[in-house]
């Protein structure tokens, strides 16, 4: 009899210790799964948009127009300017994200800074250095793992989301400025081509 109990409740804590691992590892995997990998620099160690891109048809100073009318039309502020060759702006989009402790959405900025380099039939654009600031406090840098502020300001949660947020922000910029580019590209009115 005591045997008997002995292995029921043997069962039952092999049972639960299962079921309790299970359980953590399907929160790890969902939790790991929801993380955004945002692309990091192996040289520099920071998040970095970076793309070459071929317009054919097109010429540097071309590339070069086209880029600084965007960056305008985006607000970016002009830091850096060698006609006709690179630019380099400030840029900073707006994100959303969690409260610390309650339901309600913050709304902060992350800046960066975005280069665009051209050449003849070609174009480079880089997108790094981002930083949050904003509500209810500066966070820094968005490749540390945790925000410099403290998590009674922004919570782990909200600092993943504020990542995500920025990767789905960048992406649609580059998407803008990449059709801009094209739609130049594709004009029939900038071809000497006839």
């Amino acid at each position: 009899m005591i045997y008997i109990l002995f292995v029921y409740y043997g069962n039952f804590k092999l049972k639960l210790m299962h079921k309790i691992l299970l359980t953590l590892s399907l929160l790890l995997t969902v939790f790991f799964s929801k993380a955004q990998d945002l692309p990091v620099n192996s040289k520099s160690g920071k998040i970095t948009f970076m793309k070459t891109v071929d317009a054919t048809g097109l010429t540097a100073q071309q590339l070069y127009d086209i880029a600084k009318e965007w960056g305008g039309k985006q607000n970016f502020t002009i830091e850096e300017d060698k006609a006709g060759a690179k630019i380099t702006f400030k840029g900073l989009c707006k994100v959303e994200y969690p409260a610390a402790k309650s339901a309600d959405k913050i709304e902060g900025d992350v800046n960066f800074k975005f280069q665009f380099g051209a050449k003849e039939g070609k174009y480079r654009y880089v997108f790094t250095n981002f930083t949050h600031t904003g509500d209810p406090e500066d966070a820094g840098a968005l490749e540390d793992a945790e925000p410099d502020c403290t998590f009674q300001k922004i919570s782990i949660r909200g600092w993943t989301v504020l990542k995500k947020s920025t990767h789905k922000e960048l992406l649609k910029l580059i998407d803008a400025l990449t059709k801009k580019v094209k739609a130049e590209q594709n004009d029939p009115t900038k071809s000497d081509d006839w």
